[in-house]
């Protein structure tokens, strides 16, 4: 039986947290407690948010794994445009399924006209854990996103490649037995004095979502 999707993604993130040496460790801490308030974590509007805050309590436990007894994600708040998706409806139904011990014998979900990477690498990860013959051509595809820095970019007319689109591009591929062009350049590029990541080359500001997503770079780039 295959480990669950939110395990698999928790060890990630371990391993990009150890890649760091000890002082760049000292200041991600630093930024991700910047980021808390009262027991919550600030959305990039400054404001307490439950979306954020499930990030902010996963890096806790990537931190300090005893923390990881209860995985903090397991309610998977969403933002509500992302549940009105098909792809991403679907997806979370299934995450919050495998790591509740019901896990759906198949994934049955259309690959959308207007195709995005985030969308199809759910699609992948999904047909990965049930077992599904993955399409290589959905494969293909998705390592024709990757730039010559290591990014990854989040569709065709995207201007720039992301770190949240890389991050989860690379874990897929990492997933699935793929070996995409290494991404330390990209990664680097993207990691700010402050200790989080920002999410382009074009920002200049993190949150904890976007230093989920650079330590999940971080893990699954090889």
């Amino acid at each position: 039986m295959k480990l669950p999707l939110l395990v698999k993604v928790y060890f990630c993130l371990r391993r990009g947290w150890k890649k760091l040496s000890p002082e760049a460790q000292t200041l991600v801490r630093l930024f991700v407690r910047s980021q808390e308030k009262d027991g919550k974590y600030l959305n990039a509007g400054g404001k307490t948010d439950e979306y954020y805050t499930q990030f902010g309590k996963l890096l806790e436990a990537v931190f300090s794994p005893l923390r990881i007894v209860s995985l903090p994600m397991a309610g998977l708040t969403v933002r509500e445009s992302m549940t009105q998706d098909t792809v991403y409806g679907t997806f979370f139904r299934f995450i919050r399924d495998e790591i509740r011990l019901r896990r759906p014998e198949s994934v049955q979900v259309e690959v959308p006209d207007m195709c995005t990477t985030n969308a199809v690498c759910c699609i992948l990860a999904m047909k990965y854990q049930t077992g599904e013959m993955i399409d290589r051509q959905l494969v293909e595809w998705l390592l024709e996103r990757q730039d010559e820095t290591g990014g990854f970019y989040s569709s065709d007319v995207a201007p720039v490649p992301d770190i949240l689109t890389t991050a989860v591009a690379l874990f897929t591929l990492r997933l699935i037995g793929e070996h995409p062009r290494n991404a330390s350049y990209f990664i680097e590029a993207h990691w700010m004095e402050n200790g989080g990541f920002a999410p382009t080359i074009l920002d200049d500001y993190s949150d904890v979502e976007y230093m989920f997503y650079g330590l999940l770079a971080l893990g699954s780039n090889e």
